[in-house]
């Protein structure tokens, strides 16, 4: 008796646990997709962005920021296959840089002067 009260136990412990984790994955992805959006739209609002996109190829990517300081912003964008391309901004030279990073080469280099807003 005390084995099948132990057994019947462990699998409504196991039953729950398992129910809670999919409850939570879930969330977090509904979370990921928010954020990502938000984050491209946070993105979008940088003076250098409309530059960045017409040089990079029309396909889809995840862009994230690396680095957002006074001296310069760094702009990731990942495909599937993994890194692509990345912008550099160095705020106080006024340059903007694109690089394209599967092919290690330099896709834009030229001095980039913001409209003061």
């Amino acid at each position: 008796m005390k084995k099948l009260l132990a057994i019947i136990l462990g699998t409504l412990l196991l039953i729950a646990a398992c129910g809670t984790t999919e409850q939570t994955e879930d969330k977090k992805n509904a979370a990921g997709e928010n954020n990502a959006s938000e984050e491209v739209s946070e993105l979008a609002k940088f003076p250098e962005y409309s530059i960045v996109k017409e040089y990079i190829p029309n396909a889809a990517y995840k862009e994230g920021l690396e680095n957002d300081d006074e001296d310069e912003r760094v702009i990731l964008f990942e495909n599937e296959n993994g890194k692509s391309f990345k912008s550099f901004y160095l705020k106080k030279r006024n340059i903007l840089q694109i690089r394209d990073l599967d092919e290690d080469r330099l896709t834009y280099n030229k001095i980039f002067r913001p409209e003061k807003q």
